[in-house]
């Protein structure tokens, strides 16, 4: 099982490669990762945001699946902006962008 610092790591080390191929501009992980309070069924959650011109659905499918190989754990992805205004802030001071 990845801890929370190995998948942080893995995730700035491929900063470039997950921009390069995928329009990535920003990733952050919060949840139970961040918090120490994963299980091995947990799953890693991310907000991410991409380049306007490489937004969209494809994009986002493929970098999760491409991240849940990478990182062999379920990945829960959402856009920050797209988040209910009550998880937002719930959840703004535990984001961890890397």
């Amino acid at each position: 099982m990845k801890d929370t610092e190995e998948i942080v790591e893995y995730l700035r080390t491929n900063k470039e490669v997950l921009r390069d191929n995928f329009g990535v501009t920003r990733l952050g992980i919060f949840g139970s990762f961040v918090r120490h309070s994963q299980r091995i069924s947990s799953d890693i959650d991310l907000v991410v945001d991409f380049e306007k011109e490489r937004k969209n659905i494809h994009a986002f499918l493929r970098l999760k699946r491409f991240l849940e190989k990478e990182l062999s754990r379920n990945v829960d992805m959402g856009f920050e902006h797209s988040l209910k205004p009550v998880v937002r802030e719930n959840i703004k001071e535990s984001i961890l962008y890397v």
